[in-house]
This record gives C-alpha cells, sequence and structure tokens, in this order.
C-alpha cells in the first residue's frame, strides 16, 4: 500500500525530514566537537540513524539497543539487542524515532549513565508530550506532535509501513479497513 493510497494528513514530507534530520545533526555535531556515539532504538530508529549519522560531521560510532517493551506480566524494560560498544567516558545521543510516555528513553538514559556514558542526550524526530507519564529532557527533538497515530519513516502500523518516506498521521482503524478492504478486492493480502 502506497502513501497516497491511505487517509490521513502528512505532519512531514520526504523533503521536510531531510531538512529536519539536517538541523538535528548540525546541532550534535555543534555540541560534540570530539565525537559521539549515536545509539539507535531498533526498530522505529532505524531510518532517523541512517540518515541522522550523514548529518554529523565529527567523529561518530554507531551502535543499537532493541528492548522489549512493557507488556502483559511484564513490569519494566528489558533489553533484546544490548550494546557492542563500550560508551564509558564517550558523549552518546540515544537517537528515537518518538517519545511518548518517556519510560523506554528514561530507562536507556539510565542504562547509559550507569555503563559510565559522559553524557546521554535524546535525540527525537517527534516528541509526543501528551503522552508523557515521566519528565524527559530531550536536547534534539525534530517535531513536537499531539497524541495522533503516526506512520512511516521507521514508525509502523503492526511491522507495516515503515518504509513511507513521509511521516502520516492516521488512526489504526482507519488503516484496518483499508487493509481489509485491499485484501478483499485483490482476494489475498
Amino acid at each position: 500500500m502506497s502513501a497516497s493510497s491511505i487517509e490521513g494528513r502528512t505532519l512531514l514530507r520526504r523533503e521536510e525530514i531531510a531538512s529536519t534530520v539536517e538541523r538535528l545533526g548540525a546541532a550534535i555535531a555543534a555540541d560534540h566537537p570530539e565525537g559521539v556515539v549515536v545509539v539507535g532504538l531498533l526498530k522505529g530508529g532505524v531510518c532517523l540513524v541512517a540518515d541522522l549519522v550523514r548529518n554529523i560531521p565529527v567523529d561518530c560510532s554507531v551502535d543499537f539497543l532493541a528492548l522489549m517493551p512493557y507488556g502483559a506480566g511484564r513490569s519494566r524494560v528489558a533489553l533484546a539487542k544490548d550494546l557492542d560498544i563500550d560508551v564509558a567516558g564517550r558523549g552518546v545521543v540515544i537517537a528515537v524515532d518518538i517519545v511518548d510516555s518517556g519510560l523506554t528513553v528514561s530507562y536507556v538514559r539510565r542504562l547509559l549513565s550507569e555503563r559510565g556514558a559522559r553524557s546521554a542526550d535524546v535525540c527525537t524526530l517527534l516528541d509526543r508530550r501528551p503522552s508523557r507519564l515521566l519528565p524527559v529532557d530531550l536536547r534534539y527533538v525534530g517535531l513536537a506532535i499531539g497524541t495522533e497515530y503516526v506512520i512511516g519513516y521507521g514508525l509502523d502500523f503492526e511491522e507495516r509501513y515503515r518504509n513511507l518516506p513521509l511521516l502520516l498521521a492516521t488512526d489504526p482503524e482507519t488503516l484496518r479497513r483499508a487493509e481489509s478492504a485491499n485484501v478483499d478486492s485483490r482476494g489475498e493480502r
């Protein structure tokens, strides 16, 4: 399904995303002239990290964390994939697609601090402040949004639409209806 076939409101087009990520990369470089470790949060942060590091003109290392979110029977975040890089004594920027409740980035900042990172700043493409449960200091923010559901540029709906080259505000029910109609018209998914 293409972006043009999905009902919704475009938050950022491809060019606007590129401009935003360029601005974020320049700010990170200005704050970390000695170099930085960019830690991306999988899976949603992959697009942001790929573009962000190309816009940071200082020494830059990249690594990823994957987390198992809060869920049934779990009262806390758990690591599914840990870092390969030692962050002790280094400036770190956590790159994340969207900050909602603040629980995940708070956990990651605490983890990096415990591992001796000199700093652990947060860079998010989208800040969904109305959903915040914990106060979180976000050093680099692309766009503040409301509570709308967003897909594209790494953000998904049931593991789909991460590859859309834009950010689209829609809702899960609209996506379910569109997919159901698409399946019915083709007889398959």
